[in-house]
C-alpha cells in the first residue's frame, strides 16, 4: 500500500506556470538534471523575436523614441543647410550647383551616418531595457529591437529625401539608396551598441566606449586614412602607358605598358590605406550611389576618385604593370559593409561568451 501511495504521488504532474506580462520572455528553462542545475539554457529564437518585437512596439509609444528620431533627423538637415548656405573657402557653393540639388546630395550622403549613430544609441538602450544584462544579455532580442527602431528612422529618412528630391526636380533614386543603406547600417551599428552595453556594466563608461566606437567608425576611419596617406609615399619606377582606355569621368581603367621608362616618380600608394575609409557609412553611400549612376555629378566624381585611390591607378604603369578592363577592382561598398559587420560580429561574439561565463561561472573558470 505504501508503494501504491508513493507511485500515485509521483504520477501527479508538477504545476506549470506560464509567464505573462511585459517581461515574460525573460524566463529560462530549467537546467538539466545531470549538471546539478549549473547550466541554464536560454529561450529559443521564437521567444527572442517576440521579446525584441515587443520591446520595439512598446518604444513606438514613447515620447523619447520620437524625440530622438525627429531630433536626429532635424539636426542633420540643419547641418546640411549650414554646409550649403554658408560660404566656404571657394566662395558660394550655389555658383557651381543649384542649392536644392546640392542639399539633396549632401543630405543623402550624411543621413546613413546619422542612422548609424542613432542605432548605436538605441542598441545600448535596448540592451539595458527589456533585454537587460542582468538576465544574461538577451543579445538577439536587443539587436532586433534596435534594428526595428532604426527601420522606422529609415522610413523617415526616405520621406524627407523624397520631398527634397521633388523640390530639386530629381528622381528619388538617391533617396531610396540612402534610406536602404540607413536601414542596413542601423542593423549593423545596433549590434555594436548592444555588444558594448552587454560588455560594460558601468553606465558612463558604456556610453563613452559606445559613442567613441560609433564616431570612429563614422568619421574616424576617414580621418585615419587621410592621416596615413603621407606614410605610404613611395618612389617607384614608371614606364610609358600605351592604349589607355578611360572611363566616362576620364580616369584610366585599362592600359598597356611599354619598355620606355619615365624614371622614378614620387607617388602615394593610396591603395594601401583607402580600404580603411570604406568603414564609414558616408563613404559606402558615395561609392554605392556614384558607382550605380544614381548620383549627381558630384557623387559620380567622388566615387570615381575613391575607386581610383583604392585601385592605385592614379599613375599608370607603376613598375611596368599593365592593366586590362577585366582586372579586378576593389568593391568599395561591399568591403565597407564587410568591415562594419566584422566589427559588430566580433563584439557580439565576445559579449555572448561573457554572458555565458556569467551564467555558468564554473565553466568559465
Amino acid at each position: 500500500m505504501a508503494d501504491d501511495q508513493q507511485y500515485g504521488a509521483k504520477s501527479i504532474p508538477e504545476p506549470y506556470f506560464e509567464p505573462i506580462g511585459p517581461r515574460s520572455a525573460e524566463w529560462f528553462q530549467p537546467a538539466d538534471d545531470d549538471d546539478g542545475g549549473a547550466r541554464r539554457r536560454g529561450p529559443g529564437l521564437r521567444a527572442e523575436v517576440r521579446a525584441g518585437a515587443a520591446d520595439w512596439a512598446a518604444s513606438l509609444g514613447t515620447l523619447r523614441f520620437w524625440a530622438i528620431a525627429v531630433g536626429s533627423l532635424c539636426a542633420t538637415w540643419v547641418a546640411v543647410a549650414g554646409l550649403v548656405l554658408l560660404p566656404g573657402p571657394g566662395g558660394d557653393s550655389a555658383e557651381w550647383m543649384p542649392v536644392p540639388i546640392l542639399t539633396y546630395v549632401l543630405a543623402s550622403s550624411l543621413l546613413p551616418a546619422t542612422a548609424a549613430l542613432t542605432a548605436v544609441h538605441w542598441g545600448m538602450s535596448a540592451q539595458g531595457g527589456a533585454a537587460g544584462p542582468e538576465h544574461g544579455g538577451r543579445l538577439p532580442a536587443a539587436v532586433l529591437s534596435a534594428a526595428l527602431r532604426n527601420l522606422v528612422f529609415a522610413l523617415l529618412i526616405l520621406l524627407t529625401l523624397l520631398m527634397q528630391a521633388a523640390a530639386a526636380g530629381l528622381p528619388g533614386a538617391l533617396a531610396a539608396t540612402s534610406a536602404g543603406l540607413a536601414a542596413v547600417e542601423g542593423a549593423i551599428f545596433a549590434g555594436m551598441g548592444v555588444a558594448v552595453a552587454a560588455l560594460v556594466r558601468h553606465r558612463f563608461l558604456r556610453r563613452l566606449l559606445g559613442w567613441s566606437l560609433a564616431v570612429f567608425m563614422v568619421a574616424g576611419t576617414v580621418a585615419a586614412a587621410s592621416f596615413l596617406v603621407p606614410a605610404v609615399r613611395s618612389e617607384e619606377p614608371v614606364t610609358v602607358a600605351l592604349n589607355v582606355v578611360r572611363a566616362a569621368d576620364g580616369t584610366p581603367v585599362a592600359y598597356d605598358c611599354s619598355s620606355i621608362t619615365l624614371g622614378t616618380v614620387e607617388l602615394y600608394r593610396t591603395e594601401r590605406v583607402t580600404w580603411l575609409a570604406t568603414a564609414s557609412p558616408t563613404v559606402v553611400f558615395v561609392a554605392l550611389a556614384g558607382g550605380s549612376g544614381a548620383g549627381a555629378d558630384l557623387l559620380g566624381w567622388l566615387s570615381a576618385a575613391l575607386q581610383q585611390a583604392a585601385d592605385g591607378t592614379a599613375v599608370p604603369c607603376i613598375n611596368g604593370e599593365a592593366r586590362s578592363q577585366d582586372s579586378p577592382r576593389l568593391p568599395l561598398p561591399a568591403l565597407g559593409l564587410l568591415l562594419q559587420t566584422g566589427v559588430a560580429a566580433a563584439l557580439l561574439a565576445t559579449a555572448a561568451a561573457a554572458a555565458t561565463r556569467r551564467r555558468n561561472p564554473s565553466r568559465g573558470a
